[in-house]
């Protein structure tokens, strides 16, 4: 893909607000820039930019063309999988996940209109990842210098890397692995000044431990983690996106449960929601990382099979995006088509089983339709039309679950489903929940008069 026939290039402004997010887009931007296209950073989202390259939580795009990347590869894991209810991307042109992992999460919230930019959400990795894989020896060079610079002075090294520093986490541990014949490295990551009071926690620590052992390295915060992670044999964490990236270059990852993270008042205990990581305590963190550094090939196996479920396209993520932005402002068919979303599938499906159920086999109909369901399709007709079904058997409680699943997948136009669910309400004498899906109902029928014969059924069961 060329950029010659975009007459005069437009510029590509990339918005950050650390230097965590400012390493994560690099990539994108040298590539963009061996294009030919001129590059701006900025800290401030609300510049309009010609093309906007966005990854900060929860932003909204000022650009004529803007592209979404997740901010960090945990992002939200506290609701999982969610995450675009609270961080839409709608407003976006498109949406970049890094793999397979992240695919799965967008279907199951492919249904909603928040999840869904305007030219769809694209499989096409983590841009990070090719600092490592685009030229492997380059990389392997930079690491062994870092090395060379660090004066290490052990062969194996466990890397400390947690996403906030509070409660002296790193004091836990350095004291509990400072005796054992192993570099430890003190990655914190480059927090902006906005977070002063986190940056004063990592000052306090990094003053503690700088020089209190000769096997204890406090690292330049603004140094990429993916250097670090190239000198580590384990990576010790609370629940960082970090113990994901770790993955990339083979290091088994532990996190440390009972370390609170201080973005609740008060703290909450860190969440780690990820199969691949070694879970243990304070109290237990030397046993755990030993016995990890005694037996890295018991980890390994699972550490590939994950890497490819969490990453795609490695070394080849920035110019996949940039050759789909190009693409895209030339109006030609995309390299990379978007994801085509599971819910979309599932409708025709369904739409096979209606046209099956108007030729009147209903028994093929109906057992398409319960295979959807059973595989929890995020299609609404299904649910839908099995509840009415079960209505018309007198099935009122197994009517009530399904349609109640409609409403919930049909969020975007739930009128018939809402319809529906209010007669089954009626016909259990369940007034109030009657009452109260009406109220939903009328804020999506077409007119009033739609919602005549369920105010009359409620009234008839409320008295």
């Amino acid at each position: 893909m060329t950029t010659s026939t975009l007459s005069t290039l437009p510029a590509i402004t990339f918005f950050y607000t650390d230097n965590c997010e400012r390493q994560a887009l690099a990539p994108i931007a040298d590539e963009a820039a061996g294009r030919g296209f001129p590059i701006q950073w900025s800290m401030d989202s609300r510049q309009y930019a010609e093309i906007g390259v966005y990854c900060e939580h929860a932003c909204k795009p000022n650009a004529g063309f803007s592209i979404i990347l997740l901010h960090d590869l945990a992002q939200r894991h506290d609701i999982w999988p969610h995450f675009w209810h609270h961080e839409p991307w709608d407003a976006f042109d498109m949406g970049i996940v890094p793999g397979a992992n992240w695919v799965d999460r967008w279907q199951t919230q492919a249904v909603f209109a928040k999840a869904r930019p305007k030219l769809g959400v694209f499989d096409l990795g983590w841009p990070k990842a090719d600092l490592v894989y685009r030229n492997q020896d380059e990389f392997k060079q930079q690491a062994k210098a870092l090395r060379e610079q660090l004066g290490l002075k052990y062969e194996r090294s466990v890397l400390y890397a947690p996403s906030w520093e509070n409660h002296g986490k790193q004091d836990d541990f350095v004291q509990a692995l400072k005796d054992l014949p192993v570099n430890l490295l003190l990655k914190q990551a480059p927090w902006s000044e906005k977070y002063r009071w986190v940056l004063n926690n990592i000052d306090e620590m990094d003053a503690l431990h700088r020089g209190c052992a000769d096997n204890v390295y406090v690292i330049d915060r603004e140094i990429s983690i993916m250097y670090c992670l190239g000198l580590a044999d384990v990576m010790v964490s609370d629940e960082s996106s970090v113990l994901t990236e770790a993955l990339l270059l083979d290091v088994p990852g532990v996190a440390v449960i009972d370390w609170v993270i201080p973005d609740t008042n008060p703290p909450r205990p860190a969440c780690v929601p990820y199969d691949y990581v070694t879970k243990t305590t304070r109290a237990n963190l030397r046993d755990t990382v030993l016995n990890v550094l005694e037996n890295p090939q018991q980890y390994q196996t699972e550490i590939d099979t994950n890497k490819k479920q969490q990453f795609a396209h490695l070394g080849e993520s920035a110019r996949l995006i940039v050759d789909n932005m190009v693409a895209a402002l030339q109006g030609q068919p995309l390299p990379t088509p978007p994801l085509i979303a599971q819910v979309e599938i599932d409708r025709t499906t369904y739409q096979h089983a209606e046209q099956l159920a108007a030729e009147g086999d209903m028994q093929l109909s109906t057992q398409i339709m319960l295979e959807l369901i059973k595989k929890g399709s995020t299609c609404w007709e299904p649910y839908n039309d099995l509840g009415t079904l079960l209505v018309s058997q007198g099935q009122f409680e197994d009517a009530e679950m399904l349609l109640e699943k409609a409403v919930h997948f049909a969020q975007e136009n739930p009128a018939i489903p809402l319809s529906n669910l209010t007669e089954v309400y009626c016909l259990q004498q369940k007034a109030d929940k009657a009452l109260q899906t009406l109220v939903k109902l009328s804020k999506h029928a077409p007119n009033s008069a739609a919602s005549i014969p369920h105010i009359r059924k409620c009234m008839e069961t409320m008295f």
